[in-house]
């Protein structure tokens, strides 16, 4: 059986998760991080176990014992890294949001597409155990038509306005953190595209970042009601209402429950999977893909993240 053997690109809190996520994975291994901080890459590599750690991403990537690449750079970074790693013909999981515009989502898929090589975003949540069941109920027809969907997701940000949440620099702001996760949840458990987009946002006072944005989801069977912020903590869920019945998610984007009501509002079913590292399904199905020599996912395929970038283009503005 072929091992996967991944490099880790860029060195912070979210690259150790997924280094302790491929330790879980059978057929896949951690070989190498690379920071543009030497001190960094050196320290996130002993701290962690990896064998090697460059100071320069361009000497990582023309090693030949690497086969895909990890990238947790911040999201303004990541199209660069994305056509470095694509030009030197590695394999790619890149961390949501995989870009910022449309534009940007067509022209790297398309290059992924002209090299060959693996690319798929890092919706982690779409391959978790309760999103799964879901779905399913979905698809067996639990809740009828789906005719309403509400998603709502936040937490109270630190204050900093150095750090990336807050930094526009960076791509800051809650749309591009974490409204990421609603948009691309709810449009696959619709199973159906965006035909439009209505929203409102407003602005941090001092960065100008958006810190709470609300949006209308039109879909050609039914509308969703999604809201995003930074400026407190939420009881986050997805609501989907259908003809038969509905589903709650609680905590749908890293939670492990999802519950079925029947017409009624009469709690029908639970389901619950606990899991020690969520990112080790996204992880496994990277390397079933590769092995099998995929191009891209079918759970979230280049189409779903370059409609998601179209979204930001929308509420943004950046279009």
């Amino acid at each position: 059986m072929q091992t996967i053997r991944f490099a880790i690109l860029g060195a912070g809190g979210i690259a150790a998760k997924f280094k302790d996520a491929v330790d879980r994975t059978e057929g896949a291994e951690v070989v190498a991080v690379g920071s543009k901080s030497p001190e960094r890459a050196a320290a996130f590599a002993g701290k962690h176990n990896i064998a090697r750690w460059y100071g320069s991403y361009g000497e990582m990537l023309a090693c030949p014992d690497i086969d895909a690449v990890y990238i947790a750079t911040t999201h303004n970074f990541h199209k660069e890294n994305l056509m470095e790693c694509i030009h030197a013909g590695k394999h790619i999981i890149c961390e949501k949001p995989m870009v910022l515009t449309e534009a940007d989502a067509a022209e790297v898929f398309a290059l992924a597409r002209e090299k060959g090589v693996f690319l798929m975003e890092a919706m982690w949540s779409r391959f978790l155990p309760h999103l799964q069941q879901a779905k399913k109920w979905i698809a067996e027809g639990r809740i009828g038509k789906i005719e309403s969907a509400r998603a709502v997701i936040g937490f109270r940000g630190n204050g900093k306005f150095e750090t990336r949440l807050y930094n526009p620099e960076l791509a800051g702001g809650g749309l591009y953190d974490i409204g990421v996760y609603p948009i691309e949840i709810v449009s696959w458990l619709v199973g159906e595209p965006v035909e439009n987009c209505l929203s409102m946002w407003r602005k941090h006072p001092v960065t100008g970042v958006d810190e709470n944005v609300s949006m209308i989801l039109r879909y050609p069977s039914c509308d969703a009601v999604i809201q995003c912020l930074i400026t407190c903590t939420v009881r986050e869920h997805i609501i989907l209402d259908g003809t038969k019945g509905s589903i709650e998610i609680p905590r749908s984007h890293l939670g492990d429950t999802c519950i079925l009501y029947d017409a009624d509002c009469r709690e029908v079913e639970t389901f619950t999977q606990t899991y020690p590292n969520g990112f080790t399904f996204e992880v496994a199905e990277a390397v079933r893909c590769i092995r099998e020599g995929r191009q891209f996912s079918d759970t979230i395929p280049p189409e779903d993240t370059i409609a998601c970038a179209r979204i930001f283009d929308t509420v943004l503005g950046t279009k």
